[in-house]
């Protein structure tokens, strides 16, 4: 019998090693800065081409490399982190394992180019399908240039599996991001195909989050500074109810790693106890500084995940130091008294009956929570399918708001119940779509427009929706670095909603994967989620007869346009099973 077990060729197993470091273009960006932090730069500047698999350049001011450790570099388990064993158990640089260039090398094109501040000339290095192809002299500063060109280009399947061009390049200018939150004191420069995305330069921690998140949102955030035998934790957490829709601004460091953990994850969300809806993610920059023997990083080939020596101990911590920062007055909820409020709903019609209708209670007394819900009597075919009545007829011109979030009408089989967010958010969906095959959408104009800051990724998910939110009545331009103006919103927006709107659409956007089902349907739906009325908003009776007019005037006013049902009946035979008259 021949033998079937064989020692796999250098090749495939350089091959095989690359896979798990480089997975897409962030990955690289990942590896080249953390290589620059090691160096001791001060400067680090990123150029961005293609996506990232066109060009990603890395330049930095760090402390260079001679000639001979140049060459050697890109060969695999090359370092100068460590020497032996024992230097595992205190690893205090990012970078250790020396795979991060040979594996580049084998998926992409190379070009370094380097120089030591001892060194007259730098040393430039070509590197292809991993062997060195050419090594010049050159005039080069002090400090490390490499240049990534044609990533995955000989590698048509693994490109397969990458995601849209502006998803890639939203993860590595992310990447860009993470890293300049986690080094403050080092300035960072973004260019994406020779434009200028951003200049920061060495700034405090609290400067770096306003710089990176914007003035209005730092503003929400609530200092973290605390000690405890071999764990300090610092950082921000933001204040109850100044929250996200996505967890995309929750970052936790240690010892300046970013590190993914989701028993400290778990921790700080948990520390907000019952303040949180569902749906909605606190932001929080967190850095844990520890000695390096309470620790392994040593778990996966891209040292994000790590393993501690008591998580428990880690858990009780962070949860505890997040849960006092949150028992602080700063802490405490800013509640704004308005006087009046503008209608949300522009009127079909009008009835002289609702002049001044007030608010309609369906309780006088607490709700027992224990007790069963009448909701409970729905059968789940009454949820699916529709009511028997295409157009419910209503018996009574009164509506009902019950705990600011259904509307509830007597109809004549029974009663009705509508989601007031899902159904406006239907009519606001059709309406979308119909306004973007149309192009002529009416809008209003703001009287003074709406400054928003966009995050550096987030800008390129606009650029991708804007032609799509123009079509449904916004109006939107750039105004200097990381900032546009509203300057008109559609009808359906109540003015001063603009900036959470649109923040929402581009969250939403994200969430949603882009353009799997179509980018104009995509934008459809969470300009519809954003903009519509949010369950606890009041409403009046003119406001309550709009919204179930529009609603059932649209193509499906049963369903949201995410599957979710508006509208839920309770039938008269229902009722009388519960009041015991069969």
């Amino acid at each position: 019998m021949a033998n079937r077990i064989h020692i796999l060729p250098e090749s495939v197993i350089n091959r095989i090693a690359a896979g798990e470091v480089i997975e897409r273009p962030a990955s690289v960006v990942k590896e080249l800065i953390e290589n620059a932090i090691d160096a001791h730069a001060t400067q680090i500047t990123v150029h961005l081409k293609g996506s990232g698999l066109e060009l990603i350049r890395v330049i930095d001011n760090g402390d260079g490399m001679s000639e001979e450790d140049a060459l050697i570099c890109m060969q695999r388990h090359a370092t100068s982190k460590i020497a032996n064993v024992e230097d595992l158990e205190k690893i205090e640089t990012l970078g250790f394992r020396g795979e991060a260039l040979a594996s580049i090398g084998e998926v992409a094109r190379l070009v370094i180019t380097t120089r030591t501040e001892s060194a007259e000339e730098a040393t430039e290095i070509y590197f292809e399908n991993g062997q060195i192809q050419e090594v010049l002299k050159t005039g080069a500063p002090k400090g490390t240039s490499i240049a990534v060109k044609d990533l995955f280009a000989f590698f048509p399947a693994r490109r397969k599996f990458l995601k849209t061009p502006t998803t890639e390049l939203r993860h590595a200018v992310a990447m860009v991001r993470r890293m300049a939150l986690a080094h403050p004191e080092i300035e960072f420069t973004l260019f994406i195909e020779d434009t200028k995305s951003f200049e920061i330069p060495s700034q405090t921690l609290e400067q770096r989050v306003a710089s990176l998140w914007g003035e209005e949102k730092s503003g929400g955030l609530l200092p973290l500074d605390k000690a405890f035998r071999h764990l300090t934790i610092r950082g921000f957490v933001s204040k109850p109810g100044f929250t996200t829709r996505t967890r995309e601004e929750q970052f936790l460091f240690l010892n300046n790693r970013y590190i993914v953990n989701k028993t400290l994850h778990h921790a700080i969300v948990s520390a907000y106890g019952n303040t949180l809806l569902s749906g909605e993610f606190p932001l929080f920059i967190v850095f844990l500084t520890m000695p390096p023997q309470y620790f392994d990083v040593n778990v996966h080939p891209q040292k994000i995940e790590v393993r501690f020596s008591d998580e428990r101990f880690m858990y009780e911590m962070v949860r505890k130091s997040v849960e006092e920062v949150l028992r602080t007055p700063k802490a405490m909820p800013e509640f704004q008294l308005i006087s009046g409020r503008k209608k949300i709903f522009p009127y079909t019609r009008q009835s002289k009956r609702w002049t001044d209708p007030g608010q309609l209670s369906l309780t006088t007394t607490p709700p027992d929570l224990n007790a069963q819900s009448p909701l409970q009597l729905v059968s789940q075919e009454s949820l699916l399918e529709r009511p028997s009545e295409p157009f419910p007829e209503r018996e009574s011109p009164l509506l009902w708001q019950v705990h600011n979030r259904y509307i509830l009408s007597q109809i004549k089989s029974g009663l009705i119940l509508i989601d007031q967010h899902v159904a406006h958010e239907r009519i606001l969906y059709e309406k979308a779509l119909k306004a973007m095959e149309e192009k002529n959408a009416p809008s209003q104009q703001l009287l003074f427009p709406t400054p928003v800051f966009i995050s550096p990724e987030d800008m390129l998910v606009l650029t991708e929706i804007l032609p799509y939110l123009e079509r449904v009545g916004f109006g939107i331009q750039e105004f200097g670095k990381n900032t546009v103006l509203i300057q008109s919103v559609p009808m359906d927006i109540k003015i001063g909603r603009e900036k959470v709107v649109l923040l929402e659409m581009i969250d939403l956007y994200k969430e949603t994967g882009q353009a799997e089902n179509g980018a104009k349907e995509n934008v459809a739906k969470v300009y519809a989620c954003s903009s519509a009325i949010k369950a606890g908003e009041k409403l009046t009776q003119q406001e309550m007869a709009s919204l179930v007019d529009q609603l059932f005037a649209t193509e499906n006013p049963y369903f949201c346009p995410h599957g979710r049902p508006i509208v839920v009946t309770l039938t008269l035979e229902e009722l009388d099973k519960r009041f015991g008259r069969e």
